[in-house]
């Protein structure tokens, strides 16, 4: 089965920008151009909940950057398709860095591990030793100076250790740093465009642990102050408030420390949900489909919590059935298994409430205000019975919970698995052994014939 998540890799990247896999080539284009129209030092918060694909998001920002970079013809495409849009508008020139903070939070201080990761982001770095020994040498002058200033490694090995471990080691404090981190600046921008900024995109801050997260922050604000230094912090403020506070403390205010921090707290542009479906080619006519958009939009899943979701159901739910099967069996397949898939990632207590008879109403709830007549018509008398309660309809107004609640206790009550209890819905026979089949939906059963592939009249 080929996986609907995509990670950041180069060729996925490239991907899902040509073909707007979530919709989000608008959002990247406008927070270019927000950029862009920003001058000086800033720090800049992309905020969203996790799994909504920030870090996708950064990245695929990064990678329009470097299209436009003169030496980077790899990115030659994503250049022209982006370009297509703009209307002859020209991004200005950045140096495009991604560090991703939680991978490197047992560092024991920051400053070189971002120094050092800007370095790697240069093309042909190793090639200027020989191409101009001047600018070189000037550079790894003023990088051995902050090596050898605050305790570190010789900077000489760090060219040693592109190809190599992390070789960082504890950098003391102290009031030059920010002069010396400046020149390097400097020095590295001799080799840019004119006019080109260094924009480093910080990801996963709020999963490192407190000491080093509060360290990072604190060293961004007072150390990295060039006029041509931009910060782009993708986070989850809620998260990274909780972090903070674990580092100074319950009562601290870690709201208003975050805020005059950020020069900006921004929230990360929408997925189109309805483009990611066609990426995926999830059919939207069938009832599944439309059950399963009910269940995300209630529940209001996260890009990744919509991923796994739409992935087990791919693997759960039979692709079609056997002429033999009865109207209660398409109810289950249909409606109630892919409901009680999306209970469950979203809430597990709710989801063995409901299995175990506790509890019906998280049913009732994502039906409410949907097309009910049609998604639960195994429930009525189509020819005189109605879920829509409205004074013009010819049809008799039944609730929902008076049609479903039998149904429910019969399959969910405290009745034994192998018992004869039945109840009789219009044309319909649920019995009580059914829950069997509908727990085995959802337990997988079925995962073999989809993934196999053509089984038992399964295309």
């Amino acid at each position: 089965m080929v996986s609907y998540e995509l990670k950041p890799t180069f060729d996925n990247l490239k991907k899902s920008i040509l073909g707007d896999y979530v919709g989000r080539n608008d959002g990247i284009v406008n927070f270019i151009k927000f950029l862009d129209t920003i001058d000086g030092n800033i720090a800049i918060a992309l905020s969203d909940n996790w799994g909504n694909g920030k870090t996708f998001f950064v990245k695929q920002v990064q990678m329009v950057l470097q299209s436009y970079n003169e030496s980077n013809r790899d990115l030659s495409d994503i250049k022209n398709f982006i370009g297509q849009n703009l209307d002859n508008y020209q991004f200005k020139n950045y140096l495009p860095v991604y560090y991703d903070a939680w991978s490197n939070d047992n560092d024991d201080d920051p400053i070189l591990s971002i120094i050092f990761r800007m370095l790697e982001s240069i093309e042909d770095l190793e090639d200027y030793e020989v191409k101009d020994q001047s600018w070189w040498d000037r550079l790894t002058s003023g990088l051995e100076l902050i090596s050898t200033t605050f305790g570190g490694p010789r900077i000489k090995n760090f060219f040693d250790s592109i190809k190599g471990e992390n070789i960082l080691k504890e950098i003391k404090k102290s009031k030059e740093i920010d002069e010396i981190l400046n020149k390097i600046f400097e020095i590295v921008l001799e080799k840019q465009p004119e006019g080109t900024r260094i924009i480093f995109f910080i990801d996963e801050l709020d999963r490192c642990c407190p000491n080093y997260a509060v360290r990072m922050l604190e060293r961004i604000k007072h150390y990295f102050i060039h006029e041509k230094i931009v910060f782009v912090l993708s986070i989850n403020e809620i998260e990274l408030q909780h972090t903070i506070k674990r580092h100074y403390g319950n009562d601290f205010n870690a709201d208003q420390y975050l805020h005059r921090f950020f020069n900006f707290i921004v929230p990360l542009p929408m997925e189109d949900k309805r483009k990611f479906y066609e990426t995926i080619n999830f059919e939207s006519s069938t009832v599944r489909f439309k059950i399963a958009d009910i269940i995300i939009r209630k529940y209001n899943f996260s890009l990744r919590e919509t991923i796994r979701y739409l992935s087990y159901l791919k693997v759960a739910l039979l692709k079609k059935y056997n002429t033999d099967f009865h109207t209660e069996n398409l109810f289950y397949f249909e409606v109630l298994a892919p409901f009680l898939i999306g209970l469950n990632i979203h809430d597990s207590n709710k989801f063995h409430d409901f299995i175990n008879g506790a509890n019906m109403e998280p049913f009732l709830k994502v039906m409410e205000g949907e097309n009910v007549d049609w998604y639960c018509q195994v429930l009525l008398d189509k020819s005189n019975e109605t879920f829509k309660d409205t004074e013009t309809n010819d049809k008799t107004f039944v609730a929902l919970s008076d049609k479903f609640e039998p149904v429910y206790k019969c399959l969910f009550g405290k009745i034994e698995s192998n018992s004869a209890h039945s109840v009789k819905v219009t044309d319909c026979e649920i019995e009580a052994v059914h829950k069997k089949l509908v727990m085995e939906i959802v337990s997988l059963k079925y995962a073999y014939i989809n993934i196999d592939g053509e089984k038992n009249g399964i295309d």
